[in-house]
C-alpha cells in the first residue's frame, strides 16, 4: 500500500480550523458546567484536534473523524446519573483557552510573514 500523498497545508486554514475547534470545545465545556447538577446529564466533548489531523494525514479523510462531531465523554457518573466533573471541565477549559491562543498566534504570525513577503510594513 502506497503512503498517502501529502498536500500543502495552508497555515491560515489550519489556524482558523484550530480556533473554531477550540471555540466549539469551549462552548461544550460551558454547557457541561451549566448542567453539572442535572440528573442524567452526560458530559459532551469533541475529538482532540491533533487526533483529527492525524486521521486526515493518514488518508482516512474527514468521513472517519468529524472534527466537530459531539461525543459523550466516558466518565464515572454520580448516583443521579450525571457524568460531569467540575474539576475536569475546568482543566479542559484551560486547555481549550490555550489551544485558542495558539491558533490566534499562528494566524498572526502567518499574516506577518505574508505582509513581509509582499513588502508591506502594516
Amino acid at each position: 500500500m502506497a503512503p498517502p500523498v501529502s498536500q500543502p497545508v495552508s497555515m491560515l486554514a489550519l489556524s482558523s480550523s484550530m480556533a473554531r475547534h477550540a471555540a466549539t470545545r469551549h462552548a461544550l465545556i460551558s454547557q457541561n458546567i451549566a448542567n453539572a447538577d442535572t440528573p442524567g446529564y452526560k458530559a459532551k466533548d469533541i475529538a482532540d484536534f491533533s487526533a483529527v489531523l492525524k486521521a486526515q494525514a493518514m488518508g482516512q479523510g474527514e468521513a472517519s473523524l468529524d472534527p466537530m462531531a459531539v461525543i459523550e465523554r466516558p466518565t464515572v457518573g454520580s448516583p443521579n446519573g450525571n457524568s460531569v466533573s467540575l474539576e475536569e471541565e475546568l482543566m479542559r477549559g484551560a486547555a481549550a483557552k490555550q489551544d485558542h491562543q495558539l491558533a490566534i498566534s499562528m494566524y498572526r504570525s502567518t499574516l506577518g510573514l505574508m505582509k513581509t513577503a509582499v513588502g508591506k510594513n502594516l
